[in-house]
């Protein structure tokens, strides 16, 4: 048995990483990460010594064919041992405390209040503390505009609240999506095979981007749509009065970033060109190699490749704070405040309201930011967090915290010649299920609340081969979706089966031919004289019945069978 994917697998729940950033770890695709844990690709040599290093632990661990494997400990690795020589005497150990309390009584306090306020500190972090990782990735998992907030979660599930007034909240079914992008009144998510998805835009724009293909960025202006496709062309559609889709001459463009009314591309050089109206456009011939820009009526702020902020405004304000900080990895802002993300999970953030300051502080562990005119939104993967204006309800103080759905269990498969059925008990309160088999893009279903069947045909996987059956119960309401229910099996394509329908009436030459067609041998085969007024009809021989009649045997128990059948009379001529 290989016992790598099992491996693999304990080392990143222990780490609470995601698959995708796995991936982007070792530099595959996620979908290629996901064969690794399953067992159906085998991971490289080079692969396995960058996991090696990440989780702290021996290469020769990572080959060794075995379940075991030594979990780094996250949370103390770092914690200083306390040494106390006094205890290294002959004493009883409880009577060396006693003497050493009764001879050290304030530096015993001091040692008692440390030790306490460690393991206190130990509880808290190991069950508060989750890994996060802000890379690109992750901030494109969220976008707002100004009435509505939509985010990708760990399932890639595309979630929206806030004003759903042109549908731009309906329909986010896309269970493969890598970005979002809300415009004014209009969502836009790309997903990993290159397509991309509209809800809320107008039909003649959604038909033009629905076919749109192989796209591998893309941003929402305030009425238009920019995206670039893998060869560097430019696609841009939408309301363009700000001419911000003028950029016929863009060429070999890697990244595309959309403003209110204006555009700005990145070619393969670094070197960034604009279109439409927006604050700062004539400061960008000065940048190279950009990270991320964020823009509002009043503010244009850039994040540079040293993962600092430079910002350019046309209020009152000098934003010096923002232009300070370090580390920058995701960078907002709105009409009146600048906020960056940094590399640790921290937001920080420039605005003259001290009380949205104290509040932003407090959020831990955020992988992306984004805002609109006067609020600002956080997410750590999980949960919203949100200050300012929520005349929306774009975000809740409960930091739209919803119960999620149990499992299904007593998960059942059935292989056939043709198809695999997966059977489960569903869960209470579940709007429906999605069901995937890891055979590639596209092979999944979803069904309603009140089924729990679903069939999926096999003529793409291979005998032998690992898969993995995913279920996941889809939340509505006051619930979310539940956790993967993952389980693994080996596909082992049945053999052929033939059903005999029956032998009657079949002349008998036809009936054996038909046998020896299968690989049945003739020393397999019985014939028996029917009874006395048994007659053959026009003289031909033909059988009356046989002992495969009504049976479904595989080509094995076919081959493996005496066959026995009985035929007609003919008649004599006197």
């Amino acid at each position: 048995m290989n016992y790598l994917p099992n491996k693999l697998v304990k080392l990143r729940k222990h780490y609470n990483y995601s698959q995708s950033y796995l991936a982007e770890v070792l530099g595959v695709d996620t979908l290629e990460y996901m064969n690794y844990e399953n067992g159906s690709d085998m991971i490289g040599y080079e692969q396995m010594k960058k996991l090696a290093s990440l989780y702290h632990i021996d290469l020769i661990e990572v080959f060794t064919n075995s379940d075991e494997v030594t979990l780094y400990d996250t949370v103390n690795a770092n914690t200083d041992e306390i040494n106390i020589e006094y205890f290294t005497s002959k004493d009883s150990f409880f009577e060396k405390i006693k003497n050493f309390y009764a001879q050290n009584k304030v530096t015993s306090t001091i040692i008692v209040i440390l030790l306490i306020t460690i393991l206190i500190m130990s509880i808290i972090l190991k069950n508060t503390v989750r890994p996060f990782t802000p890379t690109k990735e992750n901030i494109n998992r969220l976008s707002v505009s100004e009435t509505s907030v939509v985010y990708i979660d760990d399932y890639s599930h595309v979630n929206g609240s806030g004003s759903n007034a042109n549908g731009e909240l309906s329909n986010l079914t896309s269970n493969s999506a890598i970005k979002v992008s809300e415009g004014e009144g209009f969502t836009i998510i790309l997903n990993e095979d290159g397509t991309l998805v509209s809800a809320g835009l107008i039909s003649k724009y959604a038909n033009e981007i629905d076919g749109w293909r192989n796209i591998v960025d893309v941003s929402a202006g305030g009425a238009h749509v920019i995206a670039v496709d893998s060869n560097g062309r430019v696609h841009c559609t939408g309301d363009d009065d700000s001419q911000a889709c003028d950029l016929d001459d863009a060429r070999n463009i890697k990244k595309v970033y959309a403003t209110d009314r204006g555009s700005i591309v990145m070619d393969d050089n670094g070197h960034l060109s604009y279109a439409g109206q927006f604050i700062g456009s004539g400061s960008l011939r000065n940048y190279t190699d950009i990270l991320d820009i964020a823009s509002s009526s009043n503010i244009l702020a850039i994040l540079k490749k040293e993962s600092k902020v430079d910002v350019y405004t046309n209020n009152s304000q000098n934003y010096l704070e923002a232009e300070s900080w370090d580390d920058i990895v995701d960078v907002a802002c709105g009409d009146s405040y600048v906020a960056g993300l940094d590399k640790y999970g921290k937001t920080h953030i420039e605005i003259d309201n001290d009380s949205i300051r104290s509040e932003v502080e407090k959020w831990s562990n955020i992988i992306a930011i984004d805002g609109g005119s006067d609020y600002l939104i956080g997410f750590d993967g999980e949960k919203i967090y949100g200050v300012g204006n929520n005349s929306y309800k774009q975000f809740v103080k409960e930091e739209l915290v919803k119960q999620r759905l149990d499992m299904v269990s007593d998960v059942e498969y059935n292989v056939t010649q043709d198809s695999i059925t997966v059977q489960f008990k569903g869960v209470s309160n579940a709007s429906g299920y999605i069901i995937s088999i890891d055979v590639g893009i596209g092979i999944s279903r979803r069904i309603g609340r009140d089924e729990n069947v679903v069939r999926f045909e096999t003529q793409e996987m291979t005998d032998g081969k690992n898969y993995t059956i995913t279920i996941i119960s889809i939340g509505e309401g006051d619930y979310t979706d539940s956790d993967p229910y993952k389980l693994n099996f080996t596909y082992v394509k049945p053999e052929e089966s033939y059903t005999f329908r029956g032998g009657e009436n079949k002349p008998e030459v036809e009936f054996g031919d038909y046998l020896l067609s299968l690989g049945v041998s003739r020393d397999q085969i019985t014939a028996i004289p029917g009874a006395e007024d048994d007659i053959c009809a026009d003289n031909i021989v033909t059988v009356s019945s046989s002992s495969l009649d009504g049976k479904t045997l595989t080509r094995s128990e076919l081959l493996a069978s005496q066959i026995e059948y009985t035929y007609c009379k003919v008649l004599e001529n006197e």
